[in-house]
């Protein structure tokens, strides 16, 4: 079976961290645009699909564990797409769908940011390829923002002027790049707990990311 997979998807694992890196852009930068009409909504599920899908392929990739993979990712594409058509209300379904999402990116990240740091020298695809872990730590603190608001509501301010969950997007990446713009902010401790999280994740990030580069180039130079 894990061969079988490994045959039909091949051509992917190449350039698998720039799909990633595209298909995180659109779904972070599009909802804003389709959420305007009805019919165009619906996208947004398919991106976060398509998310998910790129990230089964870097998180199994050429691994034995591939049927695990397969299982993991039918089991959450039907946990999103039950979710819409059902509009779940119950907060305890609504907590295991994000934590099941949640869980899942942590792993496609901790993936990608222990292979960038196997590689020997700088190129496209480490450059790509940390970007595109930036991009998934950010979508990873708007699912905590999004569970927090759900184990405890009214966690953070004017979270009802945005549509849905970019309100959680936004704040997120304004967050991890510590803008801080001031327009969203955390009213209790748990909230605040996550948002201290986000922020230092992203710092934490950067500067171990910027430094392994540094490094890989200046071992370039002098080889």
């Amino acid at each position: 079976m894990a061969k079988k997979f490994h045959k039909i998807v091949a051509w992917h694992f190449e350039d698998r961290y720039y799909y990633l890196f595209v298909v995180l852009a659109l779904f972070i930068l599009m909802p804003p645009f389709l959420i305007q009409y009805a019919f165009l909504s619906y996208l947004i599920y398919v991106l976060l699909t398509l998310v998910i899908i790129n990230c089964v392929l870097i998180l199994f990739d050429h691994s034995k564990r591939s049927e695990y993979g397969l299982l993991l990712l039918v089991m959450t594409l039907v946990f999103i797409w039950v979710s819409v058509t059902q509009q779940w209300q119950d907060p305890r379904l609504q907590l295991l769908k994000l934590m099941l999402i949640t869980g899942f990116f942590i792993a496609t990240y901790g993936k990608m940011v222990r292979e960038i740091f196997k590689m020997e020298k700088v190129s496209a695809k480490v450059v790509v390829g940390g970007i595109g872990a930036y991009l998934l730590l950010g979508l990873i603190g708007a699912f905590l923002f999004e569970m927090v608001e759900v184990m405890v509501p009214g966690s953070f301010t004017k979270m009802d002027v945005f549509t849905g969950f970019y309100a959680q997007v936004y704040y997120s990446f304004v967050t991890i790049s510590t803008l801080g713009y001031g327009d969203i902010t955390p009213l209790t401790p748990q909230g605040q707990a996550i948002a201290i999280l986000v922020s230092l994740s992203g710092q934490i990030y950067l500067a171990v990311l910027m430094a392994m580069l540094v490094g890989k180039f200046l071992k370039d130079s002098d080889s």
